[in-house]
């Protein structure tokens, strides 16, 4: 009963039931510490997963490999991946349960270098990689774009029995998109035999990071006329990539629907959605009326939202108190304080400038630095804007400087509006030209071979000047080359003086 409350999605019953069981004096062995400990975790209750394991100690079935894996995962789960680590580590009966739960903890801990370096580790121990294993390990790969690895994973799939399992397909489609190769993804999603709910939702969500709205309303369309049911997750995607895309009308009609047609009732993630997209189209009050409508209390996320359209649009007002909302529930957010100086900067309010960024040394608040990477040959360069410490780097400035003379030629004017600083224009001009994104791409040309594809992943949002010289630079740089660059929020594809987000980001 406590193994199928567990694996029913019922913890709390399994975890009552085996206070029962305790309070019968009947002894627990391996499999309803594993169910219950499972049940534990799923809660993520570490008080009580600690309390299980003193008992798993008097017992001393601490040394069996079940109830090892199990505690793994609640303290994983709960947080605690050193706690996990110490188990793994002193585990004599390790399989591939164990491997795994070690894996997949490190990835949800955000720390993807690890889980890839245990995967390492596990096929030098010669341990049977799973479907979980390969999604885990793709997973890792697509949190740090690291196409290269991602793609030698892919083939190792290939000499096992889970190349066409639709986890690891799922996977390898996130994978792809979020490393800039949409049409690889694509490619993996027609090849399917068989498609989930997660096929569908993670196609629809790569089409809208790469700003394909289009694409991704036709796989939503394709979903359904396959007899495929949308979920929370489904419209979450949908309306992203109409947000993503600038697509209004189709954003607003699919809104409606999901209650109406579909008895889904919006969650604040599709609320944020349609603040993003009728604030980004210049509808700032009907945007905020949305906000004051949502039946329960608007989240950070939200107003962070509408905070973006305002710098876009440049209301300095809305914006101001929508800082101000955000401020009231989360005061220590430098995101906001750096959103609302930019605000005020393209306003010329250097004063208010000056003032906030007072209060923000004061709070002992730091602006992220804007950094740009780039992998070549199975290392990752890094790139900050005005950077000088790259063992390249006379051959970057003379690249860059080469760069700027032809797209002047061809008519490129800096907007020097893209600089929010109380400089000169010719300053400005120079700060424009070693931004961190450009610094990386003038490492690409010379590192890269002519036609090769470039992937730049930034942390930031790509500046309207740079998006503007990207396109240039595709066009006039003779390598037939695609300039992939990843911002904060979405891809940008530039080839042949055209990005395939149209101009809209």
């Amino acid at each position: 009963m406590i193994s199928r409350f567990a694996q029913s999605d019922q913890s709390e019953k399994a975890v009552n039931l085996f206070c029962r069981m305790r309070q019968s004096f009947v002894v627990p062995n391996q499999y309803t510490f594993a169910s219950a400990l499972q049940a534990c975790a799923t809660l993520g209750d570490l008080d009580l997963g600690k309390q299980m394991h003193s008992l798993v100690l008097k017992v001393r079935l601490d040394a069996d490999v079940f109830v090892s894996n199990a505690l793994m995962d609640v303290y994983a789960k709960c947080g605690r991946i050193e706690d996990s680590l110490e188990l793994f580590e002193k585990s004599l009966n390790r399989n591939d349960v164990s491997w795994n739960t070690m894996i997949v903890g490190y990835v949800n801990c955000g720390d993807a270098e690890k889980a890839l370096s245990l995967f390492l580790e596990m096929l030098e121990n010669r341990a049977q990689a799973t479907e979980v294993t390969y999604s885990g390990v793709l997973c890792a790969s697509a949190g740090l774009t690291a196409l290269e690895l991602g793609t030698q994973i892919h083939s190792l799939t290939f000499k096992t029995n889970y190349a066409e399992n639709t986890v690891v397909h799922n996977a390898l489609i996130d994978m792809y998109s979020k490393c800039g190769r949409i049409r690889h993804a694509r490619l993996v999603f027609d090849m399917m035999n068989e498609r989930d709910e997660v096929s569908w939702n993670t196609m629809i969500s790569g089409y809208s990071m790469h700003g394909l709205g289009m694409e991704a309303l036709k796989i939503f369309q394709m979903m359904q006329d396959r007899g495929h049911k949308p979920n929370t997750l489904t419209f979450v995607g949908v309306l992203s990539a109409c947000s993503n895309s600038g697509l209004l009308d189709e954003g607003q009609a699919y809104f409606s629907s999901m209650l109406q047609e579909y008895g889904i009732e919006p969650c604040i993630e599709h609320y944020s959605c349609m603040v993003r997209l009728l604030g980004r189209s210049g509808h700032l009050h009907k945007a905020l009326k949305l906000i004051e409508e949502i039946p329960f209390k608007p989240s950070v996320m939200v107003w962070r939202a509408l905070l973006g359209a305002c710098v876009i649009h440049k209301n300095v007002e809305l914006g101001r108190m929508s800082a101000q909302r955000i401020l009231e529930m989360e005061p220590e957010d430098d995101a906001t304080h750096v959103l609302l100086s930019n605000m005020y900067a393209t306003a010329r309010r250097w004063d208010n400038v000056t003032a906030i960024r007072q209060s923000m040394k004061k709070k002992g608040m730091k602006k992220e630095p804007g950094l740009s990477w780039i992998e070549n040959q199975g290392r990752v360069h890094y790139f900050s804007a005005g950077d000088t410490s790259h063992p390249d780097m006379k051959v970057i400035n003379g690249i860059l400087e080469w760069l700027n003379v032809r797209t002047r030629r061809a008519g490129f004017v800096p907007d020097c509006n893209a600089v929010l600083l109380d400089v000169d224009t010719k300053e400005k001009e120079h700060l424009l030209w070693v931004h961190s994104e450009r610094l990386a791409l003038a490492f690409a040309l010379f590192r890269t071979s002519s036609g090769s594809q470039i992937r730049i992943i930034k942390n930031l949002r790509i500046c309207v000047d740079c998006h503007a010289a990207m396109k240039l630079i595709s066009k006039i740089v003779q390598r037939d080359i695609d300039i992939i660059i990843r911002d904060m929020n979405r891809f940008h594809d530039f080839h042949d003086g055209i990005c395939s987000c149209g101009d809209y980001w």
